[in-house]
């Protein structure tokens, strides 16, 4: 099989996945999802309404004429979601707002004075990749070094320490591991800044902004690092381990090749698709972000988001938060799979 082809055929199989997944979401929840349309409507109406009487030239309407084009306005905006048609329709039409990232208004939560769950959730996703997408960078790269030198010296003293590293930091509570970093680094030694994105108030420099940026990000960067990067060196680990007993490599033995070359230009080729694969699920995780970590560090992400529409019960940014992180582990999985395809030509012609 071509990789057109392959591309094709996983890019419709995720498409099906894709819709399969958001409309069993939609089902779910299909009764919140009409509470928060109604809810927006609402909220824009009387948006609306201020709007009509702080207007000059319509300050003579009477509250009558007000209400009736508020009432007009709502139902606009009601149909624009089918509110009223039959469910295949309005089960069409929603589905698409939703895969459009259409989630209406906010009960609560604001990002820069607006109150769309589209514009909060694009607020705050960023911080959480500019901090979890790049301590996952450092840890794949990291974890990826480590994990190739224990299994270059598989059966040392080396080699075995690095599942117990990664069964102890695995184990540890990030919530804890935050606390202590905060308590020894931050308060007792005072050489780090524990909270927040950046100082108050912030640098306006563009450059001491990103530094101070840098320096807030040691902190919960660290804590990320010391409960992922044992779990993933030993991934790697294994991946080299099980390629090792493979017979191109007793032949590139068997000729006298460098132990070296062997293991970077032989076996670390052969499991890259696996090791790749991994690094992209683990890029694609980190855009959720942690909910815990961000409470914290106060850190302004996707996690802290979280936390506080279920604190103030805002039904629509909890559901749009959902449909987001659905659909970019589905976009992280189908890259995966094209990566693999793309460095693993055995793969295309399996799924012929």
């Amino acid at each position: 099989m071509g990789f057109g082809r392959f591309v094709l055929t996983k890019a419709v199989s995720y498409f099906l996945v894709l819709m399969a997944t958001v409309s069993i979401l939609y089902l779910a929840t299909y009764r919140v999802i009409q509470k928060v349309i109604t809810s927006s409507a609402a909220a824009l109406g009387e948006e609306y309404k201020q709007n009509l009487l702080r207007s000059t030239h319509l300050s003579g309407l009477t509250p009558t004429q007000v209400q009736v084009l508020v009432t007009d306005f709502e139902k606009s905006y009601l149909a624009q979601f089918a509110f009223s048609q039959p469910l295949p329709v309005k089960f069409s039409v929603q589905i698409f707002r939703l895969l459009t990232l259409n989630f209406g208004q906010s009960y609560v939560l604001k990002w820069n004075g607006s109150q769309s769950v589209n514009v909060i959730i694009a607020g705050y996703l960023p911080n959480t990749i500019l901090l979890f997408t790049t301590a996952t960078l450092i840890l794949i790269a990291l974890g990826t070094i480590i994990g190739l030198l224990a299994a270059r010296s598989a059966g040392s003293g080396w080699d075995r320490v690095v599942p117990i590293i990664a069964v102890v930091h695995s184990s540890l509570p990030a919530w804890w591991l935050g606390f202590l970093l905060i308590a020894g680094l931050g308060y007792d030694l005072n050489l780090l800044p524990t909270q927040g994105l950046t100082s108050v108030p912030a640098p306006t420099g563009a450059l001491a902004y990103a530094l101070n940026v840098g320096e807030h990000m040691v902190l919960p960067v660290l804590s990320i690092l010391i409960v992922g990067l044992g779990g993933f060196a030993y991934v790697v680990r294994s991946l080299v381990i099980s390629t090792m007993g493979e017979d191109f490599v007793l032949t590139a033995r068997a000729r006298g090749l460098p132990e070296s070359r062997i293991l970077f230009r032989h076996i670390l080729r052969t499991a890259s698709p696996a090791i790749t694969t991994q690094a992209i699920l683990a890029i694609t995780g980190s855009f959720g972000g942690a909910l815990v970590t961000e409470i914290v560090f106060n850190w302004p992400g996707i996690g802290l988001l979280t936390y506080m529409a279920i604190f103030s019960n805002d039904l629509p940014v909890i559901i749009g938060i959902t449909f987001v992180l659905t659909i970019i582990l589905l976009v992280g999985l189908f890259i995966g799979e094209l990566v693999y395809g793309l460095l693993d030509p055995r793969i295309r012609v399996g799924n012929e």
